[in-house]
């Protein structure tokens, strides 16, 4: 099969002039004046969705009060039970044909495909004026971030990433309570999760497997390298394998890393180092270990975050007694006055510790930032696309930032030794080497 060079597919679209170097970060603004084509409150936003099993399930379903009025999904069998939920909605296999054809009729598209397609789709709804809610990791590169990052701002239309726990009352207290000082300077963050729950740290699946009848697997590669189907890479455990997903840090870092991301500005240059089993040119590892070390960003100190997955765990602080255990998921902030403990993946419970710390927290810093009804970061988009305030998690402001950070520590991780970004050049400082890692080749499809 042929493939196309990221000049190649950039040219095939009126975005081409993207591929120029991405600019600063880009002020935040708290309105949306900056937005086009919003739709009148008095009417229901209509969505199409690419992707209708899987995360999709939940993505349509948290939109399903709007008008659901395309869904496209590679394999009709497996989004059958979404697809009987909206009768009404046009039916398509590829996006590109979708977004062609009724491009008159949708206001707004979903993405929830594996990693490999966010950006291309992306693009494409950007380049059509539509505004677009997509699946963390935002992008499968550092070029797409960056290149998506610019897209959004010049289509002038709103967006979200589906990092859902940005919209969490949790994540909101952590940025509140380490701004106001609570615990001091913040020198250390440790977070970690129990992923990988699908495999890693193996080989190619051997070729030979029937394709599933339902199913278009030249759609579902996309602009991937052509390989033969295996039900051991779709529908589900495509996410370890480099080609097609993130591995576990490209999953969960966009939840887990979110809040110290938020509340500890970590942005601009950083090293990264990563210890990991199991990696390949293939395959994400069966667990790694990633550091972060940040210098000082205005008036913030360096600090050092670590991220562990594939069930490593950092070392239990004194704080929470000999006999405590953690849980799957969650992290740790040390500041010079104190630990905040979030438990979970998503930031969701939130707690100083030792307990007698946090019993003692009575008189605790004002709620400053805006509070999401529900938590929902969906029904957050849907309400900015008919004139309400800002998503959260919007591309421009936050996640491809978010996402290159995240992006970074997997750069670490194939390259197996540290490296040092220098986010204004786009470079790994001294390693030409790694720019393999920051961009790909692209498959004609």
């Amino acid at each position: 099969m042929p493939y196309i060079s990221r000049r190649r597919f950039l040219q095939s679209s009126s975005l081409a002039a993207l591929a120029a170097s991405c600019p600063a970060l880009w002020a935040r603004e708290e309105s949306t004046s900056r937005f086009k084509n919003l739709i009148s409150p008095e009417r229901k936003l209509r969505i199409a969705c690419i992707g209708a099993g899987g995360k999709g399930v939940s993505d349509i379903g948290n939109s399903a009060g709007e008008d659901i009025v395309a869904i496209c999904d590679v394999d009709f069998e497996r989004a059958q039970n979404t697809m009987q939920l909206y009768p009404q909605a046009a039916r398509y296999r590829d996006f590109r044909q979708m977004l062609d054809e009724m491009h008159d009729k949708i206001d707004a598209v979903t993405i929830s495909t594996p990693d490999h397609t966010h950006f291309p789709a992306a693009m494409l709804a950007l380049e059509r004026g539509k505004h677009i809610y997509v699946q963390k990791p935002l992008t499968h590169t550092i070029t797409e971030v960056r290149l998506l990052k610019k897209a959004a701002a010049k289509a002038g239309v709103v967006t979200q990433m589906g990092n859902q726990g940005h919209a969490n009352e949790g994540t909101r207290l952590i940025k509140e309570w380490i701004e106001a000082g609570v615990i001091g300077n913040v020198r250390e963050v440790h977070c970690w999760t129990n992923r990988p729950i699908w495999p890693q740290g193996i080989v190619l699946p051997k070729p030979g497997a029937t394709i599933p009848e339902t199913m278009d697997w030249n759609l579902w590669l996309g602009v991937a390298p052509y390989r033969e189907y295996s039900p051991e890479i779709a529908p589900f455990k495509w996410r370890g394998f480099w080609d097609y997903g993130c591995g576990a840090l490209g999953d969960m870092g966009c939840h887990g890393l979110d809040a110290p991301f938020w509340a500890l500005n970590l942005r601009g240059n950083v090293k990264v180092s990563a210890v990991s089993e199991g990696n390949s040119d293939v395959c994400a590892p069966k667990w790694a270990i990633v550091t972060f070390e940040y210098p000082a960003r205005g008036a913030l100190p360096p600090v050092k975050l670590v991220w562990y997955d594939g069930s490593k765990q950092p070392p239990i602080p004194e704080e929470m007694g000999k006999d405590a255990k953690l849980p799957s998921g969650g992290a740790f902030y040390k500041g010079d006055k104190g630990t905040i403990f979030s438990q979970g993946d998503y930031s969701a419970e939130v707690r100083l510790i030792p307990e007698e710390r946090m019993q003692s927290f009575k008189n605790r810093p004002p709620k400053s930032i805006p509070r999401i009804p529900k938590g929902n970061p969906h029904l957050e988009w849907i309400n900015a696309c008919k004139g309400g305030p800002i998503p959260g998690s919007n591309i421009v402001d936050h996640s491809a930032d978010l996402t290159e950070m995240v992006s970074l520590g997997n750069v670490a991780i194939r390259m197996g030794k540290p490296i040092e970004w220098d986010a204004a050049k786009g470079v790994c400082v001294g390693m030409p080497e790694a720019d393999r890692y920051l961009t790909k080749s692209y498959r004609l499809f």
